[in-house]
Formats: C-alpha cells, sequence, structure tokens
C-alpha cells in the first residue's frame, strides 16, 4: 500500500512522453519527466515521495520535503485564504494548514511549527499546530549532556518550548541569559535534566568546562564575522554582551580571557582583535 507523504519504491507500470507513470495500486502515479532518470524503462524500480496533488490525483517527486507525514517541521506561510494557510514544503506543492488547526493568527512569512499528519479522509497530509497531542514522553532512551536538535514553538513565562529531536517536549529556561529566539527557529542544545513527567529541560551550553569550550568557539567567530575586530571589552554594558554573543558578561571575560593565554586574540582597550597567524 502506498505511503502518502513518505517515501515509496515503486514500480514503472508505464512511460509517458512526458514523464512515467508509477504502479500505485489502485491508483497510478505520476513522475514529471523533469524528475525522471533518462534511463528509467517499465519495470524498473524507482524510490520518490508521494504526495496528493489533488483530492483525487498522487503524484510523485525525487526532490526531498522539508518533513513527511507524523512529522514536526518549522515551514514558512506562503500564502493565506479564507479557508485556511499554505506552507512552503520544499515541494512543488504546497502544505495546506486548515483553519481549525491553527493555534493562533499567522501572517505570510513568519515560520509556523507544524505536526504533517494524514487529512480528514485519510487521502493527504496536511499540517497541524496542535503539537502537544503528538509528542512522545517515553524519555527512557535519553541520556542527560547529551546534544540534541530544537525546535522552537512557543515562547512562556519561564523561558521557551522547544521540540527536542523532532519528538521529545522541552523547556529552555530564561537564566540560560541567551537572546529570545522566535518560533521557528532551529537550534542546538543539550539535556540538562530528565524529568519524571516525561518533560526536558533543555541548556544551550554544556555543563562546566565544555561550556567555555562552546563560548570560545562563539567568541571568535563573532570577533571574525566582525572584520577582526570586536567592539567589545571588559567595561562594556552587560545587556550589550548578552544581545551581541547570548553570554553573560561574566563568561564573556572568563572566555576572552582564555583566548588571549591561548594566543588566539589580543585585547584591547575597545575590543578584541584576532591575532594574525604565520
Amino acid at each position: 500500500m502506498v505511503k502518502i507523504g513518505d517515501y515509496n519504491t515503486l514500480t514503472v507500470k508505464r512511460t509517458y512522453r512526458d514523464g512515467v507513470y508509477l504502479d500505485g495500486g489502485s491508483k497510478e502515479i505520476y513522475l514529471p519527466g523533469k524528475e525522471t532518470p533518462a534511463e528509467l524503462s517499465a519495470g524498473e524500480n524507482i524510490t520518490v515521495f508521494v504526495y496528493n496533488k489533488d483530492k483525487d490525483t498522487l503524484s510523485a517527486t525525487i526532490k526531498k520535503p522539508y518533513a513527511v507525514v507524523n512529522e514536526f517541521a518549522s515551514l514558512k506561510v506562503v500564502d493565506i485564504q479564507s479557508f485556511g494557510a499554505f506552507l512552503d514544503w520544499g515541494i512543488e506543492k504546497d502544505l495546506f494548514l486548515p483553519n481549525r488547526r491553527q493555534t493562533k493568527p499567522i501572517q505570510i512569512g513568519e515560520k509556523v511549527v507544524v505536526r504533517l499528519v494524514p487529512d480528514y479522509e485519510e487521502e493527504g497530509i496536511i499540517g497541524d499546530m496542535d503539537l502537544e497531542i503528538y509528542f512522545d514522553h517515553d524519555t527512557s532512551a535519553l541520556k542527560e549532556d547529551t546534544q540534541v536538535d530544537l525546535i522552537v514553538y512557543s515562547l512562556t513565562p519561564l523561558g521557551f518550548s522547544v521540540i527536542v529531536n523532532r519528538q521529545y517536549p522541552g523547556l529552555v529556561y530564561r537564566s540560560e541569559g541567551y537572546r529570545e529566539p522566535e518560533p521557528g527557529d532551529e537550534l542546538t542544545g543539550y539535556i540538562s535534566k530528565i524529568r519524571e513527567d516525561g518533560k526536558l529541560d533543555i541548556s544551550l551550553k554544556r555543563k562546566g568546562y565544555t561550556a567555555v569550550l562552546d563560548a570560545k568557539d562563539r567568541l571568535l567567530q563573532a570577533i571574525k564575522e566582525s572584520g577582526g575586530f570586536l567592539p567589545l571589552h571588559d567595561k562594556s554594558d552587560p545587556a550589550l554582551i548578552k544581545d551581541t554573543l547570548g553570554m553573560s558578561k561574566k563568561l564573556f571575560k572568563k572566555t576572552a580571557g582564555g583566548l588571549y593565554r591561548d594566543g588566539r586574540i589580543t585585547i584591547e582597550e575597545t575590543g578584541l582583535r584576532i591575532k594574525e597567524t604565520g
């Protein structure tokens, strides 16, 4: 049985001058000629992504969508109609987000986090912004201080809620001291605590010594992106340091001192400069 909204390996049933038709069981599935390998012929197999082009028609593509069915994704809103919105899916067809599956007002150009799910008749794929019901709360396979991928999906008084490894719910606390992201932003973090309720406390930096190593990389990159000189120093406003680097003034001074001792920067009265090598 063909899995709509997912990858399928299908057999070429017949060729056509503008493409090929693949064997989808009860339906033929069209793969356009511009995406059909020249050597592909009837009876051969090809792996494609299958999606509902319209209510009664399935199409195939060799392009890779941003997400498949039963996955979370951060997608950009490209159109809004009276009955719903459309999101850039990474393929020819946009993903439909019905009004009833929206949990807040949205606008064109913003990113929204959705779960890709079968539609009401299970003949296609739609988006759903009501994420909580899809989270996995069995965290028994996870370990603390493990690096994880994050998708920010909402802001709260405590911090910002994230989807961890596109599967689990997590929270990054405001005490982390980082710039506040926007819903839809994709980040890298570390599991700081696995709670009994299945939720995860997430940090954007590793514990202890590894946090300093991460900060060194971040500070060096910031200096390079500023043309080799960053106008921050030990008398700079802590808020400016936090906004620019996403770290506290204490960590900034400790990190700058470490890079200076490593011989990688020079510390000037008005800022930090990359030390020329060779």
